[in-house]
C-alpha cells in the first residue's frame, strides 16, 4: 500500500511546511506521462522511508495557487522541504537511484533522529560562527578609525564572547 500524500493548496501548509520530517513534493498532472513514470517510484520510497521521510504529491492543474507559489514551469518537478523551508529540487522523470541518492542527501543533512539532529545543527552553528568571526577580525584589522568609539568596543566584546561560546558549543559537539 502507497504511503504517498495526495495533497492540496488547503493542506499544502499542514502536510508540508509544518512536517516535523524531511518531505518531497512531486508536481505532476494527469496528462503527463514523465510524471506517470515517476509514480511508482515515489510509491516505493515512501513504504521504505516510512516515518523517516515523507512524500507526497500536488496536482499542478487543481491546485495552482502552489503551483505559481514554487513557480513550477514543468513537470514533472519535484521539490524537497525540510523544516518548512525548500532545500532541493529535482526537475524531470529521473531514474530510481537518483530519487534515492538525493533522499539520501537530504536525510544526512536534516536527519530526523534528535541525537543526529543536533549534531548537525551544532556542527552548522559552529561553522557559521567561525567564518563570521574571521571576516570580522579581518574587517577590525583595517579599520582602524572605529577602535575607539564605545560601540565599536562594545561589538567586540560581544564577539569576543560569541567565540568562547562557540569553542564550548564545538566542545560539546565532540562529546555527542
Amino acid at each position: 500500500m502507497s504511503k504517498v500524500i495526495e495533497i492540496t493548496d488547503q493542506n499544502f501548509e499542514q502536510e508540508v511546511l509544518n512536517s516535523d520530517i524531511p518531505i518531497e513534493v512531486d508536481f505532476w498532472a494527469p496528462w503527463c506521462a514523465p510524471c506517470k513514470m515517476v509514480i511508482p517510484i515515489y510509491e516505493k520510497l515512501s513504504e521504505e522511508y516510512y516515518g523517516r521521510f515523507k512524500f507526497c504529491m500536488i496536482n499542478v492543474d487543481e491546485n495552482k495557487q502552489r503551483a505559481m507559489q514554487y513557480q513550477i514551469m514543468s513537470i514533472p518537478m519535484q521539490k524537497y522541504f525540510n523544516d518548512g523551508e525548500e532545500v532541493d529540487e529535482i526537475l524531470g522523470a529521473v531514474p530510481e537511484q537518483t530519487i534515492r541518492a538525493k533522499v539520501e542527501d537530504i536525510l544526512k543533512r536534516f536527519p530526523a533522529d534528535g541525537t543526529e539532529r543536533l549534531k548537525v545543527l551544532l556542527a552548522s552553528w559552529v561553522k557559521d560562527n567561525k567564518k563570521h568571526n574571521e571576516k570580522f577580525s579581518k574587517w577590525a584589522n583595517k579599520v582602524a578609525i572605529v577602535k575607539n568609539s564605545p560601540a565599536f568596543k562594545n561589538v567586540l566584546q560581544a564577539t569576543e564572547e560569541i567565540k568562547k561560546a562557540n569553542e564550548l558549543l564545538s566542545r560539546a559537539l565532540t562529546e555527542l
